[in-house]
C-alpha cells in the first residue's frame, strides 16, 4: 500500500503533466484544448490520421459546444465531419461517451495505459444515430479480444496499422 507521501508525490507528477499538455493545447493547433485531457490525447491522434489520409486537406476543430463533429476535413473535392470517441486501458468498462448525431465518420480509439493507440476503428455508418437523438451505453472493443464490444456497433477491422503508419509519418516531418 503506498503511503500518504507517495500518493501526494504521484499527485504532484500528475499535476506536472496536466500542466505541460495545458500549455501545449494553448500553443498548437495539433491537439485541442479541453480538461478532459483522454478525449483531446484521441483527437489528437484523429488529427494526425486524417492529416495523413487526406495530404492538403484543412483540418479544423470544433468548438466546445459542437456536439456532433470534433474535427471538420475540407478538401478541394470533400467535406466530411468527424466525431471521435476515446477509451482508455484505465477504464474498467470501456463505456464510450455518448455518440451524437451529426457526423460523417466516427472514429474510436482504445489507448493503452501508455496513452498510445492500440485500438482505430471508423465507423461511416451514420444511421447508428438518428437525427436529434444521441446514443449512450456503448461499449468499446477490446482490441485484444475479439467479439468484444457493443455488437450494435459496426466496429470493423482493428485499423491500428493505418493510425500508427500515420503517426510515424507525421513524427518524421
Amino acid at each position: 500500500m503506498k503511503t500518504l507521501i507517495e500518493i501526494l508525490q504521484s499527485v504532484a507528477r500528475y499535476a506536472e503533466a496536466y500542466a505541460e499538455i495545458q500549455s501545449i493545447q494553448e500553443e498548437s493547433p495539433l491537439i485541442p484544448e479541453g480538461d478532459q485531457k483522454t478525449g483531446c490525447i484521441g483527437e489528437l491522434y484523429g488529427y494526425l490520421y486524417l492529416a495523413h489520409a487526406n495530404p492538403g486537406a484543412t483540418l479544423t476543430y470544433g468548438s466546445h459546444s459542437e456536439k456532433g463533429w470534433d474535427i471538420e476535413c475540407k478538401s478541394d473535392r470533400t467535406s466530411k465531419r468527424i466525431q471521435i470517441k476515446t477509451v482508455s486501458a484505465f477504464s474498467k468498462t470501456r463505456t464510450i461517451s455518448p455518440i451524437h448525431h451529426g457526423w460523417d465518420e466516427l472514429f474510436i480509439i482504445y489507448l493503452d495505459r501508455k496513452l498510445a493507440p492500440t485500438g482505430f476503428w471508423i465507423i461511416t455508418d451514420t444511421s447508428i444515430v438518428a437525427h436529434g437523438e444521441v446514443r449512450k451505453g456503448c461499449k468499446c472493443r477490446d482490441p485484444e479480444k475479439a467479439g468484444t464490444g457493443s455488437p450494435t456497433l459496426p466496429f470493423g477491422e482493428n485499423r491500428i496499422a493505418d493510425l500508427q503508419n500515420a503517426i510515424i509519418a507525421k513524427k518524421a516531418t
